[in-house]
């Protein structure tokens, strides 16, 4: 789907003689907005699904373009060089100019924790943000032991926590608007922030391939271990999905319970609605050609649920009691009564942090096999669920 994968087993090295000295005084900063000094770079990676970076080459210089970075209608677009350590006279201490490979890291998600420990890099980390939700395991011991430290959340970050650390690069995610003003102090004290968009990306696959664009910041060889880890990827996702078949009746499913009094329903270009789609189902009220969520009356979700064959991903409940409890309607869904409610919650933190949401987005294969084993069992029958519990039973399923 989309686009071609330009590997670099090239030899990724392949260097061009003469002009990189010149580069330097030609760009004033490395990384420009909307702008692009290196229109002459060779591609180096054209990305298969996702739609938010690409990365070429100038010798053994590195170009990483992220498209965008944030929500809403802000086209900023940045562009990042990434140079051998070896040259560091020549481009360190500007922005956008970051040495490869790194040795020092801050994550200000979980997400980018997870793309590096699928690189098995995850040893450069020395920084995170919002550590109660970190579901790795190696991290949380690091935390635990002070060689990792938590340097606060968005607006409440510790600038001198992080100057402190000197990392080489801060990976963050930006949310257009007064959210992201919170990162601007951050370049003055000369750190190097590079803005990732891969929450945006719709296609699971365009998520997990995000995983090159952090190869990129490392030695060769990892660059060319991720793209073979993500064909592997790629290759057991479609095989799943092809396992479906599509002259069958749609599960029809409910997604979410109400928060806050507001019942979020994905659109139907969303993220989980492109994965219940490859896994034989239909999110009941999703839009179709919608990206966004939009929100639905109780009413309107109680119609809906008196369709539906299951029901996912009712908020942070754990059980049919506690849901069913929060509601006395909800016993009522035929779904509950037949215990098909499930939840993405089989591996939460205490504190509920959730690790769908952090090393799931480089295991799309494996969530897939998920929904397919919950929604259409017989097609699936031997996986065990990783990401999704079925909700225990409860008394009120007898109700």
């Amino acid at each position: 789907m989309g686009g071609s994968i330009l590997l670099y087993m090239k030899p990724l090295k392949a260097i061009i003689s003469g002009g990189l000295g010149l580069l330097l005084f030609v760009v004033v900063s490395c990384k420009q907005r909307n702008t692009d000094p290196f229109i002459d770079a060779a591609p180096l990676y054209a990305p298969m699904y996702a739609q938010g970076f690409t990365i070429k080459e100038q010798g053994d210089l590195r170009i990483l373009y992220i498209k965008k970075s944030w929500q809403g209608n802000d086209p900023s677009s940045f562009t990042y060089l990434l140079y051998p350590r070896k040259d560091s006279l020549l481009y360190g201490g500007k922005e956008g100019c970051i040495p490869y490979p790194i040795k020092n890291a801050v994550c200000l998600s979980t997400t980018h924790i997870a793309y590096l420990a699928t690189l098995n890099q995850e040893d450069c980390i020395s920084g995170v943000s919002g550590a109660p939700y970190i579901s790795h395991p190696k991290i949380r011991e690091a935390i635990s032991q002070k060689s990792i430290i938590d340097v606060g959340f968005e607006a409440a970050l510790n600038y001198e926590t992080l100057f402190s650390l000197q990392p080489d690069v801060i990976f963050a995610y930006g949310i257009a608007g007064e959210s992201t003003a919170f990162l601007e102090p951050l370049a003055r004290l000369g750190l190097q922030v590079v803005y990732v968009g891969d929450y945006l990306e719709a296609h699971p696959l365009g998520k997990a391939e995000y995983m090159i664009a952090f190869s990129a910041f490392f030695e060769t060889h990892v660059m060319e271990q991720a793209s073979i880890q993500f064909q592997s990827i790629c290759h057991q996702y479609n095989a799943l999905k092809e396992r479906i078949q599509h002259d069958r009746p749609l599960a029809k499913v409910l997604i979410n319970a109400p928060f806050k009094d507001s019942w979020y329903i994905p659109g139907g270009e969303n993220y989980m609605a492109q994965l219940l789609g490859d896994a034989g189902a239909l999110i009941l009220g999703s839009k179709k050609g919608v990206k966004e969520s939009h929100v639905i009356s109780l009413e309107q979700a109680y119609l809906f649920a008196l369709e539906a064959d299951y029901w996912l991903h009712p908020n942070a409940f754990r059980s049919l009691e506690t849901l069913g409890g929060s509601d006395a309607r909800f016993t009522r869904i035929p779904a509950f009564k037949a215990q098909r409610v499930y939840n993405n919650t089989r591996r939460y933190t205490p504190q509920g942090g959730s690790d769908f949401w952090e090393s799931g987005v480089t295991e799309p294969h494996i969530i897939l096999a998920d929904l397919i084993h919950i929604l259409h069992p017989e097609w699936l029958p031997e996986h065990p669920l990783i990401y999704y519990e079925q909700l225990p039973y409860s008394a009120f399923t007898q109700n």
